[in-house]
């Protein structure tokens, strides 16, 4: 017993380094100088130029442009990050209440219609969308890189299994009180649904952060410039650009470490976690 509980220990520190050995590779680098990693690459030691580079960085004097800012950058991110994880969290919500509660023959034709999405990339609409993001006067617009991804059908699928484990007689009893479908939604089901919500919200802000490929497509105004865009402008291999790297993984990094019972929670993790 106790040899099984090490091996899994053992086990569970090495996957954790793996996933960790990119991001402290990234931190190390950050601390040392653009001669240093030209010459001797990325290494597990600390530099003497830490807080040269992210001073660098802060203020403006690593190839930023008067248009191309580190904190209109941030801006830019924070904005499309949680406008996709907002409009996803509400729209995966609201849809997988009408599929459930809306009693209409074809709602589990929509359900698997909206979960084979899953199976088409987002590069692969990338295409028909720009034309309808045009037709629609979205180029160049914080819209126009926040709607085409708000479609999750991943957010609709959690919402739809844990509405189904609800008993249809909280629907019936809220209906006899006399509250309405948007009543019995907004009382009810939301706070029921608090957990999950934010289990959702994180992981479509962590989608929005992170785009790249969509925005390049979708805007050409240098405002629009997200701090995934930016790293380019920092230079390949150089100090203050492994020290952007960090700046731009910081923000996701702190929203999940901060709301990690409820992200877990609305996962079925902790759950699971506690009846062992």
């Amino acid at each position: 017993m106790i040899y099984r509980t090490v091996l899994n220990h053992v086990i569970l520190l090495f996957g954790v380094f793996i996933m960790l050995s990119p991001i402290l590779l990234i931190f190390f680098s950050s601390s040392q100088s653009t001669s240093d990693l030209r010459t001797s690459g990325m290494q597990f030691e600390f530099g003497n130029h830490l807080v040269q580079n992210y001073n660098s960085v802060l203020n403006f004097e690593s190839g930023f442009t008067d248009e191309i800012t580190p904190m209109g950058m941030l801006s830019n991110s924070l904005i499309i990050a949680i406008g996709v994880g907002v409009l996803t969290t509400l729209l995966s919500f609201f849809t997988a209440y009408s599929i459930v509660f809306f009693k209409y023959k074809s709602a589990n034709i929509i359900f698997w219609l909206v979960l084979s999405t899953l199976l088409f990339p987002l590069e692969a609409r990338f295409i028909p969308t720009f034309q309808i993001a045009s037709y629609l006067g979205l180029i160049n617009t914080h819209l126009g890189i926040i709607l085409p991804v708000i479609a999750a059908a991943l957010g609709t699928f959690f919402f739809r299994q844990y509405f189904l484990s609800l008993p249809e007689e909280l629907l019936e009893a809220a209906l006899l009180d006399g509250a309405g479908s948007f009543k019995f939604a907004l009382d009810i089901l939301i706070p029921l649904s608090l957990s999950r919500a934010a289990a959702i919200f994180i992981i479509a802000f962590m989608i929005g952060w992170n785009q790249y490929l969509w925005p390049i497509m979708i805007s050409t105004d240098d405002t629009l410039y997200t701090l995934v865009r930016g790293i380019r402008f920092m230079g390949q291999g150089s100090g203050t650009s492994m020290a952007f790297t960090m700046i731009t993984i910081a923000p996701p990094f702190i929203l999940v470490l901060i709301f990690q019972r409820w992200f877990f929670s609305g996962l079925g993790v902790e759950n699971k976690l506690s009846q062992k």
